[in-house]
């Protein structure tokens, strides 16, 4: 099975999020972002060679998950399960540099640090994509619900 990489940003000209290829800035474009969208045509506001330019903070990768409603998981979500241990907790989705993989990190009251997010722990708990840091941001104020 071929393991799907892509990203997404927001666009620093509106407030969406695009999604497809990643690229980095040479020349004149040193230090910008952009996501290439995987289309077959580009609308008229999509450079075909660079795509949209994206705000850098905002770039996160696909996990390879998806949520308990098909939603795809990526670096920055926050997820939510009712079933976990009896509790309602919410995770930020983050990239573990230090284990090189995909985590969750519980937002308040656990006394652990993460838990590698994998297919079977997502579908056991019921995981759903509920927002993201970026448009969400009152979500890290509160961990359980």
């Amino acid at each position: 099975m071929k393991r799907e990489i892509k990203f997404r940003g927001k666009r620093i000209d509106k407030d969406v999020f695009v999604f497809g290829d990643m690229l980095t800035g040479m020349g004149h474009k040193k230090g910008k972002f952009y996501i290439l969208p995987h289309l077959t045509y580009y609308p008229s506001d999509c450079n075909s060679l660079d795509g949209y330019e994206v705000i850098s903070e905002t770039i996160g990768q696909f996990t390879g998950l998806l949520d308990k409603n098909g939603k795809e998981i990526y670096e920055g979500d926050i997820i939510f399960s009712q079933k976990c241990d009896c509790r309602a907790i919410l995770h930020k989705v983050e990239y573990n540099e230090d284990n090189a993989m995909f985590v969750a990190k519980p937002i308040q009251g656990w006394d652990f640090d993460f838990c590698q997010i994998r297919k079977d722990w997502v579908d056991k708990y019921g995981k759903e994509v509920i927002g993201n840091v970026f448009d969400n941001p009152e979500l890290l104020k509160g961990g359980a619900e």
